[in-house]
């Protein structure tokens, strides 16, 4: 296809995306009423304003022609060092749960390590393009990849340092698919997985509340009322629903018994009110996009395209994985949100954007 010839967005994962975000400004009014100590739609309006900024946002980048960035990286220089800013910039703030993860303005709050994510995406398949040559040699690959992981874990260094365990891992998970699907050798792989794998076994056991989330996830019953209460509680909701929920609003467990039940815990609440058909269906959703994803992947010509959109793919659908692995005690607690549902502006705004960055590279799919 002629670099000048676009098609129309795709329109199906448009529609799945969207309907996650209806999905969770019902489930966020629902999960946060009875939390919020203003007026029962405090965090809703919230919501609805980081949505409309983020579907702004979106429909801007889903008009951007992402050649521009492999052939001026310029543009991803100083969008890099922006994110150094911000990240370095919240450790100016309060911390909130013991943490630094925002930037707040007033009533408003920016959390740069989400906005982070697209912008990894892009700056590890750029990379993986831009040295395609070395792959196909060990002696050329090893510095290149090293640089790669050096450029990575500068601002990952900070997310870590937040703290914020997951934001880190996911994104470095899905930096390693993408250079896995970008032609690295195999064999690094090999030696990468088990090495990473230890660093992060050792910080989870050397920072006590991390190996205490690892230890209440192993046997949550051992403390029903401290470490193991959200994973209990998840679970109680879970299965009060049923086959089809006990109705939408009717959530017990959100009556403070489960914590967090309008953020990271949400699925739980979906799950109580909706029961396993409002769950399968939000899954069945989730599943569309990365259908979608792979598809405009595989039907586009151009290399550093292909690999943003299955980066920007795979971090969606990654995320909501980890989520629904916690929220079904599948995975220790790791604190990430579920895209597109969970209450969150900057993680709202940061799903809409990589959204609308795969769907400015679905113009570029062939038929």
């Amino acid at each position: 296809m002629a670099p000048d010839v676009r098609r129309p967005i795709d329109r199906l994962l448009l529609f799945f995306a969207l309907t996650l975000m209806a999905v969770g400004m019902v489930w966020v009014f629902s999960a946060s009423a009875f939390k919020s100590q203003r007026t029962a739609t405090t965090f809703l309006v919230t919501q609805l304003m980081g949505g409309g900024i983020g579907v702004a946002i979106m429909l801007a980048l889903s008009q951007v022609d992402l050649n521009t960035l492999r052939d001026n990286p310029r543009v991803l220089q100083v969008l890099y060092m922006v994110a150094l800013v911000l990240l370095g910039a919240v450790f100016l703030f309060p911390p909130v749960n013991h943490a630094h993860r925002w930037i707040r303005l007033s009533r408003a709050s920016i959390q740069p390590s989400e906005l982070f994510k697209p912008l990894s995406v892009l700056i590890t398949a750029w990379w993986m393009v831009r040295h395609r040559e070395a792959w196909a040699s060990r002696q050329d690959s090893i510095p290149k990849l090293l640089a790669l992981f050096a450029i990575l874990m500068v601002p990952l260094g900070l997310v870590l340092r937040e703290p914020d365990f997951g934001t880190t891992f996911l994104i470095l998970f899905v930096a390693l698919l993408v250079t896995f699907l970008g032609g690295a050798p195999r064999w690094i792989f090999a030696v990468v997985a088990p090495a990473l794998g230890a660093v992060g076994a050792a910080f989870v056991w050397f920072e006590p509340y991390r190996r205490a989330r690892v230890l209440s996830f192993l046997n949550p019953a051992a403390d029903p009322l401290g470490k193991g209460h959200q994973a209990l509680q998840s679970l109680i909701a879970v299965g009060n629903g049923g086959i089809f929920g006990v109705g939408l609003g009717a959530s017990m467990q959100k009556l403070n018994y489960l914590p967090e039940a309008h953020t990271d815990f949400i699925y739980a609440v979906i799950a109580e009110e909706a029961g396993l058909i409002g769950s399968v269906l939000v899954l069945a959703l989730f599943v569309g996009i990365l259908w979608r994803g792979y598809r405009v992947a595989r039907r586009v010509r151009d290399s550093f395209l292909k690999l943003c959109a299955m980066g920007f793919t795979l971090l969606l659908v990654v995320q909501a994985l980890m989520n629904l692995s916690v929220v079904l005690s599948l995975a220790p607690n790791k604190g990430i949100p579920l895209p597109f549902i969970s209450y969150g502006s900057s993680s709202l705004i940061a799903s809409l954007a990589s959204l609308g960055l795969l769907l400015a590279i679905s113009k570029e799919a062939a038929e």
